[in-house]
């Protein structure tokens, strides 16, 4: 299996961009902000990483998680 890493931006200075790795398949979705228990299947994982901009240095968290289908939040 081919890991995908995704490419995203310090969302508190904008400026340093990143890489991460979703932690399985199966926690596809992310958001910088911790997503509503009725949004997801099972559990969110979080990874944080601190920002390498010397103005910065702000830990970001982000939220993994299995996104729930349309019809199911129904």
């Amino acid at each position: 299996m081919t890991e995908s890493k995704l490419l995203f931006r310090c969302p508190h200075c904008n400026e340093w961009t990143f890489e991460a790795t979703p932690p399985d398949s199966r926690h596809s979705a992310f958001s910088f902000e911790e997503p509503l228990m009725s949004s997801f299947n099972g559990e969110a994982r979080t990874q944080t990483i601190v920002c390498q901009n010397r103005k910065c240095r702000k830990p970001i968290v982000i939220y993994w998680y299995a996104p729930m289908e349309y019809f199911d939040r129904m």
